[in-house]
């Protein structure tokens, strides 16, 4: 059932990010859906978002690069494709664009053999995943106003952004411990703005608070970075990293030198899927949890991150994959989101598709 149509839809929509965090909010997004169609008309769909430090690809660029390689990707399987991917596209270090293309392949490949999207980490072993939900750097009444309708749905972790001001941060943090109590937990993250001074210090504060782990207390670009994680850790805080992963090779590295606790996967910085859960296997060896985030993405990308967290052995964290952000959809999914819970549909392939007409309306392009 070889592919016969690629269909590549370059969008922007203009947006009002509520969760802004020390690079600031969102307010134009730009995200490239890829949809594949073989000649039985059975259709995989792909996306990726190019933002801030993730990835170095533009939406333009990243829709060229698709649009380019379409000669040679049509007439093949998806099987075909996904088995000689690198020899047949070459997106040159454009990861964004090589991940919304291979979602859509493995989409296609699992639907054409009935299997969930899982099939390729080797199946899933559980059906759900706790979620969180976004607070960013509001003061902190308004961060407890953000917070009451989440947790009374059912969300009982909430990721709370810092990096910016310590003593307003900590006000933040601190206020959501009081009004919610123990119930809930309470994680943060600073984007990799303090300095190391800084970071310790609001690690002292943070300890009485309880906080699950201090995502990237600063910048991988920081001398001293691996002694300040290991120093945090030794003073009874885990420690997240994401600005300081972005290969197996870092995986390993952190790993070995002792310096993390949990690994934050967003599928775009490694290029694609497979490498991504290749990087998420390495803390699972470790025992180490992996949190799969897809902030800016739709359904269709949030499904493969789902679908990579229910293959996980270690899921004892909630998942990053429920920010959406208010606009309207331009896609559909067959899983559902409730009490704090993502669960799994009986689909096959990833279990999400786009609207096209919908899709067509935010794009800037499409052929």
């Amino acid at each position: 059932m070889p592919i016969q149509e690629i269909t590549v839809w370059d969008t922007a929509v203009e947006v009002d990010q509520g969760s802004r965090n020390r690079y600031g909010g969102a307010s134009l997004l730009e995200r490239v859906v890829v949809r594949l169609t073989n000649d039985e008309g059975l259709e995989g769909w792909g996306e990726a978002a190019p933002l801030m430090y993730i990835t170095k690809d533009t939406g333009s660029e990243m829709a060229a690069a698709l649009r380019e390689s379409a000669p040679r990707i049509r007439g093949m399987e998806a099987d075909e494709l996904l088995a000689a991917f690198d020899e047949t596209v070459d997106f040159k270090g454009m990861g964004a664009a090589r991940t919304a293309l291979e979602i859509a392949a493995i989409d296609l490949s699992a639907k054409t053999s009935q299997a969930p999207f899982s099939q390729v980490f080797g199946g899933h072993k559980r059906n759900t995943v706790t979620l969180d939900a976004p607070i960013g750097l509001l003061p902190p009444d308004e961060a407890v106003k953000k917070a009451e309708p989440l947790v009374e749905q059912g969300v009982r972790t909430l990721k709370v952004k810092s990096g910016v001001d310590m003593e307003a941060d900590a006000e933040r943090i601190e206020r959501l411990r009081e009004r919610f109590g123990p119930d809930i937990k309470l994680r943060t993250d600073a984007n990799g703005g303090f300095t190391p001074e800084e970071a310790l210090r609001f690690t002292d504060r943070m300890i009485a608070i309880g906080l699950e782990h201090f995502e990237q207390p600063v910048l991988p670009s920081e001398e001293k970075c691996l002694d300040v994680f290991r120093e945090i850790r030794a003073r009874g805080m885990q420690v997240a990293l994401d600005e300081s992963l972005f290969s197996i090779d870092d995986a390993r590295r952190l790993v070995d030198a002792d310096a993390v606790d949990v690994a934050v996967i967003k599928i775009a910085k490694f290029g694609g899927p497979r490498n991504a859960w290749k990087v998420a296997r390495v803390f699972d060896a470790a025992g180490k949890p992996a949190l799969l985030s897809s902030p800016y993405e739709s359904y269709i990308a949030k499904s493969a991150g789902f679908a990579l967290a229910l293959s996980l052995d270690v899921a004892d964290r909630a998942q990053e994959l429920a920010h959406l952000l208010d606009e309207e959809p331009y896609a559909e999914w067959s899983h559902s989101i409730s009490g704090g819970e993502f669960r799994l549909a009986d689909a096959a392939g990833h279990g999400a598709k786009g609207i096209p007409a919908r899709v067509e309306k935010m794009a800037r392009a499409a052929v």
